[in-house]
């Protein structure tokens, strides 16, 4: 399988916000059920990450077959961190492309001088969290009963990973 490790740019938008909603709709990883509407929405905030934060997607051919963000942090005393979100549609699992994505973004991040990347993982997310620690991630906390989903709770884990100082 091949595929491409690219910024995000207007034209990919569409794309975006389908692999969003699909694995959004798998109601398995996310913090959502289904793409945000409208449409614009998701322009408005992926056109926002593209100007102030860092946001990457896997093609397969044209096709957005995952995505990888980093957001920073708004209030001044949190400027040295970022929040990490990313999910990669069904069927691209366990290929490389979360690796890629993810270490491209990674690289990014800390070529723009951030020092601590955060992310929330729903404790039932295996391969996430193996994802998340195989490059560098560990668990810093515990949020019960994070989430409910189908009528059921589910914990929520707090990981990050703080680059080195050079």
């Amino acid at each position: 399988m091949e595929y491409r490790i690219v910024p995000i740019t207007e034209e990919l938008i569409p794309g975006y916000r389908m692999a969003f909603d699909k694995v959004a709709k798998e109601s398995r990883f996310l913090d959502y059920l289904e793409a945000p509407p409208p449409p614009e929405a998701v322009g408005e905030f992926v056109l926002s990450i593209q100007n102030n934060n860092l946001q990457f997607v896997a093609l397969d051919d044209q096709t957005v077959v995952g995505w990888c963000a980093i957001t920073a942090k708004a209030k001044a005393i949190y400027s040295h961190a970022g929040v990490l979100g990313m999910g990669i549609v069904e069927g691209y699992r366990g290929r490389g492309v979360g690796t890629a994505l993810i270490r491209t973004t990674l690289d990014a991040a800390r070529l723009r001088g951030l020092k601590r990347i955060e992310l929330q993982v729903r404790e039932n997310s295996l391969s996430a969290m193996a994802l998340f620690e195989k490059v560098g991630f560990v668990k810093e906390g515990v949020m019960r009963k994070h989430a409910f989903v189908d009528g059921v709770y589910e914990n929520s884990l707090l990981m990050a990973l703080l680059f080195e100082s050079t």
